[in-house]
């Protein structure tokens, strides 16, 4: 193991946690979501969305760690329940991924054409829907109404941020290690197992299936490099790019949350979220899969 780089990631992780609480609880403490917030309330509120989730959903398209911190601090501080939080906090991602799907989209098409532009266009409509999904379920429950009276958050601001991070940090620590030891043995056993005796796909596809479990940017060149090749149709290409997008689902939400998640987070709510993190990404996946699978049975038959 790279003990250098665990160290690296740690302390970054570590950077992360504490910069986002901090200003998680600034932001809280100082009413400026309920400020900011103000005009677009009565619209927010009809998806279920008040001030606090708003201000979190607008930060996390620059990023969803910060937004995250905004909301474990809304929850620490007794202004949400832990219901919205969750589902707020699940649905962070796709404003994140709006702030990186542009230059992605760029790098689809120029590497791969039209494949990569379908893998691109698929992966925005793919979150999209998972984030509509989670706002529909926010919405059927409580929100954040009856939950931004100040007598109900004055005495959840005695939590103490010293005392909080003495309980969290180490759990991130720890939970960041595992990640990082475990995820590169786990994607090097998805590709061996690609290459190794999978028949659905040809060769090629195979291989950026199992470049695309770790590295996009590998996989639409060796899609784009195939495709000119001959060796794969577009619809072969497609299903390769999103089977290997998939395949890496568990290991990239490890890998990616696990640590701030634990970090911000009690631990009951950090396992809901990874679960219903996992669950919900995991169903759109299967769904864009089983749509790229109907032109290869065409082609086919």
């Amino acid at each position: 193991m790279d003990w250098s780089g665990l160290l690296r990631g740690e302390l970054r992780l570590t950077f992360d946690i504490l910069a986002g609480l901090a200003v998680g609880l600034a932001v809280i403490r100082s009413g400026l979501a309920d400020r900011l917030m103000k005009r677009l309330l009565p619209l927010l509120r009809r998806a279920g969305i008040g001030p606090v989730l708003g201000m979190a959903l607008t930060i996390s398209l620059g990023s969803a760690k910060a937004g995250a911190a905004v909301i474990a601090s809304a929850l620490n501080e007794g202004r949400i329940s832990e219901r919205p939080a969750k589902w707020g906090t699940l649905m962070l991602s796709f404003p994140a991924y709006l702030h990186r799907w542009p230059s992605t989209m760029v790098m689809a098409v120029s590497l791969a054409g039209l494949p990569g532009a379908i893998f691109g266009a698929t992966l925005l409509a793919r979150s999209a829907a998972r984030f509509v999904l989670l706002a529909a379920i926010l919405r059927r429950g409580e929100g954040e109404s009856g939950e931004l009276t100040e007598s109900s958050a004055s005495s959840a601001r005695k939590v103490k941020f010293g005392k909080r991070m003495l309980k969290t940090l180490p759990v991130a620590w720890f939970f960041y290690a595992v990640a990082y030891a475990l995820v590169p043995w786990a994607e090097n056993a998805l590709r061996e197992w690609l290459l190794g005796g999978t028949a659905f796909l040809p060769l090629a596809g195979l291989t950026v299936a199992a470049a695309s479990i770790a590295h996009v940017s590998a996989a639409l060149a060796l899609a784009g490099g195939s495709l000119a090749a001959g060796e794969l149709t577009v619809a072969q290409a497609v299903f390769a790019l999103l089977f290997g997008n998939s395949l890496g689902i568990v290991t990239r939400l490890f890998r990616a949350n696990a640590g701030y998640y634990f970090g911000l987070f009690s631990r009951d709510m950090a396992k809901d979220l990874l679960f219903w993190n996992f669950a919900t990404t995991s169903f759109f996946a299967l769904l864009t899969l089983a749509a790229a699978a109907l032109p290869l049975a065409a082609e086919i038959m």
